[in-house]
């Protein structure tokens, strides 16, 4: 058995329960940036998968040298961030092997995220091992336990009932909004962003009861298309100072480098309102709006880790599913390792060496047969105890190679190939008629 140290898999990462949101936008790695950042770590590291999402960034891998893999991965953690290897280290989780695998089959599933069993990580998941794959470097065993991971988050949502009543990041920002300002219906509503995320914003938005909003973006079209889902209507992005003044609630997801919303233009924009307070949700990470914002007066801001009230109250409501939806991990994780076992290189050895002392033994047999004709039994013996040490010698030196290679094997996915071909599906054959007390006497042993 391999074990788990064996396992040569590592999961390094942080996410809002370990790292403030100040942190966490430091080592966001957008879209665009991902096959980049992969060819980064590319260096060090052969196999590695980056998931990065508004509450986390992990990087896995596939390495024998994990310590090697953990310092090159903190260090391009810190060339993305202004901080000390030792207070990054203060925010990090590593996860190894099989520990490794669970938490990968906890996020795929949403149980890790700050809203218990929402189903958005699960395509940022597929997306990272997407990009991942056609850059090249997720292969083999990272490759298996991302498919898996996968599959895990599927059943989980189809077995349980743990999406049905969560949350997205995007709702919760409405049902936040909506907990502050009451009803959103007749309110000026801002949408600021038309990814994956605005459009979610707008969605949740129309659920409420909100068929007029605003919607911007620096892609004009995406920002038509939203505002023709959402029934509301747009503003050009150059217009933001101007649709900030007239907005009751502003909901922000872009995650675009530097701040959209800074305190000069928001200061200006509330400067004159009277008795008209402005609630703004960023649920952007990167952060869209300056945090200093929060202190202009009639101003209420809230980020993504404002969420945390709601997410806890959904965390109750879904405690059973989170019971189901655990005991599925559990088992698929040691459905993963139970794969991971049986790509174990020592029986792949020993059947090569059984198989090949077996075909030595039976072309000794007929040998003997042959040119041992007219032989006494003293002469026999001897005769067979040198051919045994001839052929021995050379299987010996024949395989040193393989069996090295085979031992320090990084890639398991290899040893399939490996067996069909040795032909080592079926277990080694054992029939012989070759029975001399020196070649197959109890105290010789072949399987080293």
């Amino acid at each position: 058995m391999r074990g788990e140290i064996s396992l040569n898999l590592l999961a390094v990462g942080l996410n809002h329960r370990t790292a403030p949101l100040d942190l966490r936008e430091k080592l966001t790695v957008d879209n665009e940036q991902l096959a980049h950042s992969l060819s980064q770590l590319s260096g060090s590291l052969q196999q590695n998968i980056i998931i990065s999402t508004c509450n986390r960034l992990e990087i896995y891998s596939y390495s024998g040298d994990q310590d090697r893999s953990y310092e090159r991965i903190v260090d391009f953690l810190r060339s993305k961030s202004d901080l000390t290897q030792t207070n990054l280290n203060n925010h990090l989780y590593r996860l190894q092997g099989k520990d490794c695998a669970e938490h990968l089959f906890r996020v795929s599933a949403g149980l890790d995220s700050m809203i218990i069993g929402e189903r958005q990580v699960l395509g940022q998941v597929r997306n990272a091992f997407s990009v991942a794959t056609s850059e090249g470097y997720s292969k083999g065993p990272l490759s298996r336990l991302f498919h898996q991971a996968l599959r895990v988050g599927r059943r989980v949502h189809r077995e349980t009932e743990i999406s049905k009543h969560s949350r997205s990041v995007s709702q919760a920002a409405v049902e936040l909004a909506r907990g502050i300002w009451g009803d959103l219906s007749k309110s000026k509503i801002l949408v600021i962003g038309a990814g994956d995320a605005g459009q979610l914003v707008a969605k949740a938005l129309y659920d409420a009861g909100v068929r007029r909003a605003t919607v911007t973006n620096r892609t004009q079209w995406r920002a038509d298309q939203l505002a023709q889902e959402l029934g509301g209507v747009t503003a050009p992005f150059e217009e933001l100072p101007n649709q900030v003044s007239e907005a009751d609630v502003i909901i922000s997801s872009s995650g675009s480098p530097g701040y959209l919303l800074d305190k000069v233009m928001v200061g200006n924009a509330v400067k004159n309102r009277i008795n008209r307070p402005l609630l703004i949700v960023d649920i952007a990470v990167p952060r869209d709006v300056d945090p200093t914002i929060e202190e202009l007066a009639g101003v209420n801001l809230y980020d993504i880790d404002s969420l945390q009230s709601i997410c806890e109250t959904d965390e109750l409501t879904l405690e059973q599913s989170i019971h189901t939806a655990n005991s599925i991990v559990v088992e698929e994780t040691n459905r993963f390792s139970a794969w991971w076992d049986q790509l174990d290189a020592l029986p792949i050895i020993t059947n090569i060496r059984q198989n090949a002392d077996q075909i030595r033994r039976e072309e000794i047999s007929k040998t003997l047969r042959y040119i041992a004709k007219g032989y006494t039994e003293s002469e026999k013996e001897q005769l067979a105890y040198r051919l045994d040490a001839l052929t021995s010698a050379i299987i010996k030196k024949l395989l040193h190679q393989p069996t090295t290679y085979l031992r320090d094997l990084k890639d398991p996915s290899e040893l399939e190939s490996v067996k069909k071909m040795f032909n080592l599906e079926e277990p080694p054959h054992t029939n012989t008629n070759y029975k001399t007390k020196h070649v197959l006497g109890e105290d010789q042993d072949h399987h080293d």
